[in-house]
């Protein structure tokens, strides 16, 4: 009796979650993320702000969990689908890269919100920043330790990741301030330089 009385109390409040983050997702793509207040969000899903502060400790918070599954979660089912398409390092990286060109040309407010948020919680919150620099680098990691015998011999799957992670990120936050800045061209530019500098010449 117990163990469902505890089950029913996680239903209401993963239900609960996810009213919060779909009316936080809301007001972002009406009123941007600067626009979107707890107050707001409260008042969109009815609940007093005590109950919104048993769930996320701050706006910043909730914004990270939200980034977290629209965006870091994406690139990590991005890794797993060009692995699973491919055990060439060259065609799992363009797949990855032109997923990559694709969601910055189709990105819509939120997404690109989102994105600028996260990219600046890099430089704005240490413990953040470096919990999704992480994430991310496990991501790359898990695609070259894949694919060692790929990549030339004085590098290292570690060292391969970093860069690819620390090249992408600046390609995007390029994109976020110049709406002029060609994402597409560039990221081409960026996979051509990684299959030349960091993979065999010979190819399996």
């Amino acid at each position: 009796m117990t163990a469902a009385i505890g089950g029913r109390r996680e239903r209401k409040k993963q239900l609960l979650r996810e009213r919060i983050w779909e009316e936080t997702i809301r007001l972002i793509e009406r009123e941007g993320v600067e626009g979107t207040t707890i107050d707001a969000v409260c008042q969109g899903v009815d609940v007093a702000k005590k109950t919104f502060y048993n769930y996320y400790g701050s706006k910043h918070v909730l914004l990270i969990d939200i980034c977290q599954s629209q965006l870091l979660n994406r690139t990590a089912l991005l890794i797993d689908e060009a692995l699973a398409g491919s055990d060439r390092l060259d065609e799992q990286l363009d797949t990855i890269f032109a997923a990559f060109a694709q969601r910055n040309r189709s990105a819509g407010k939120l997404d690109r919100e989102l994105i600028d948020y996260m990219v600046g919680s890099l430089s704005d919150n240490r413990s953040d920043g470096g919990g999704q620099l992480t994430f991310m680098n496990k991501c790359f990691l898990r695609l070259y330790q894949a694919a060692e015998a790929q990549i030339k011999p004085e590098l290292t799957p570690t060292f391969c990741a970093e860069m690819t992670v620390g090249m992408s990120n600046a390609i995007t936050l390029n994109w976020l301030h110049d709406k002029t800045y060609d994402t597409g061209y560039n990221f081409l530019m960026l996979l051509d330089y990684i299959k030349n500098s960091m993979l065999r010449g010979e190819r399996p």
